[in-house]
């Protein structure tokens, strides 16, 4: 039994680094100058920080498109203009219905092309930071973005063209890869929640999504000071075996330092929940998140893209290109791990009328108004739009990505309102 499985390791793993030795090849195509080339046009303030439905957000989304195209790769969406639209309702800073879209290209695979692998970034940032700026309300200054995340999506092109070169060479991958570029993710990952929901691809043959999010800097409260490292974020939540194709594809290639402090989804940093990948996470598709930290321009008019640590990005693209060849060209699939059965706690009609209205406390900075519609308990939070509360047991209820418990008192008239430190009791008005 103990030889059998020594082969298998052995096969695995001489079936993987065969598969890296083709990949060197074109990842060498990926590089500094061509990240710095893009990321100086597509973070510049011509595109006036690509606030979602504004004309810079049009600019960029074309940038995009024009780059596919010169390189002649397919558009992914039905109709072939590489736009998925949608009209958005944004709750951030009231700005109301704005139309939209994602960016979508793929590469077919030439073995399994009904299996995919999605890549994606967010096109968006927060324009002149009205809403959602740092610097405080109403700054009415540019915001570029070029860490947030103009890194991500340069550096999802430069791979996208590496995949194209092995394709025009007869080494495309086996799976379809999939490079979608999500719009409305500061208004609350809207663009990446429009294509769960209206998926071009089936969900269930969508084998994994990598997550590109701020992989340009150094990030300053790191402890370690070596400077060769990447956040990675949920690749064993739902896969051991996306995670060991994770570990064995770096210490083969790039060998970064992949540094899990941001990893466990009750972080109270609230990372997994805050960014594109956990609209396909929580349709049970296993991912990866790239990120290498906030930094003193996070959501600032001073992230630039003279800020960029662009060797750093290029060894971070290329490992992120290995990993998605190596997962496009294997054999199997990624394993989903089995996942134990969840009872969901059901609470009546007459109860969940209970609990409706605006709760507040002196001192409280907010007022939470809780409603009911379809059956089901919502909050809304002023200016950041209404999340769907989850019922956990009796007269509790949570909201997983913000790390908020409520529970009711309905004969009181009061809720506790629980989120990291806080721990205060609301009453209804």
């Amino acid at each position: 039994m103990k030889k059998v499985f020594l082969i298998f390791v052995l096969f695995f793993s001489v079936q993987s680094f065969s598969q890296l030795k083709n990949a060197k090849k074109y990842a060498k195509t990926i590089t500094a100058d061509d990240l710095k080339e893009h990321l100086y046009i597509y973070a510049s303030d011509e595109f006036e920080g690509r606030n979602t439905g504004s004309e810079g957000q049009k600019k960029a989304v074309e940038y995009l498109r024009n780059f596919y195209i010169k390189n002649n790769i397919e558009a992914g969406d039905p109709d072939k203009d590489y736009f998925q639209k949608m009209k958005l309702n944004i709750s951030r800073g009231n700005e109301g219905k704005v139309d939209s879209e994602n960016v979508i290209a793929i590469i077919r695979g030439t073995e399994k092309p009904e299996e995919y692998v999605i890549l994606t970034a967010h096109l968006d940032h927060v324009g002149y930071g009205m809403s959602g700026s740092r610097a405080g309300r109403n700054v009415n200054k540019i915001h570029n973005g070029a860490d947030d995340d103009g890194s991500g999506t340069v550096a999802v092109l430069e791979i996208a063209q590496a995949f194209k070169k092995a394709s025009e060479k007869g080494k495309g991958p086996k799976r379809s890869i999939v490079f979608l570029h999500v719009t409305g993710e500061e208004k609350g990952l809207l663009g990446s929640k429009y294509y769960s929901e209206n998926p071009i691809y089936p969900l269930e043959d969508t084998v994994v999504n990598l997550n590109l999010d701020m992989i340009g800097r150094i990030d300053p409260t790191r402890k370690k000071k070596n400077r060769d490292y990447i956040y990675i974020i949920g690749s064993d939540h739902d896969s051991k075996d996306l995670h060991n194709v994770s570990e064995k594809t770096n210490d083969k290639t790039i060998n970064l330092d992949l540094d899990y402090r941001y990893n466990d989804k009750d972080d109270p940093n609230r990372f997994y929940y805050r960014s594109d990948h956990y609209n396909f996470a929580k349709n049970g598709i296993p991912i990866i998140f790239y990120f290498s930290g906030t930094h003193e321009d996070y959501h600032m008019p001073t992230d630039d893209p003279d800020k960029i640590e662009y060797d750093l990005l290029e060894s971070r693209s290329k490992l992120i290109f290995y990993t998605a060849w190596n997962i496009a060209n294997r054999d199997q699939r990624i394993v989903v791990d089995p996942k134990p059965e969840i009872k969901k706690f059901i609470v009546s009609k007459d109860k969940l009328n209970s609990y409706p209205g605006t709760y507040g406390a002196k001192g409280f900075p907010i007022k939470l108004k809780v409603f009911v519609k379809d059956d089901k308990l919502f909050i809304d939070v002023v200016g950041q739009g209404s999340f769907e509360l989850n019922p956990v047991e009796k007269d509790k209820f949570k909201l997983e990505e913000a790390g908020i418990e409520l529970t009711f008192d309905s004969e009181n008239n009061s809720m506790k309102f629980k989120q990291g430190p806080f721990d205060i009791n609301l009453i209804k008005e």
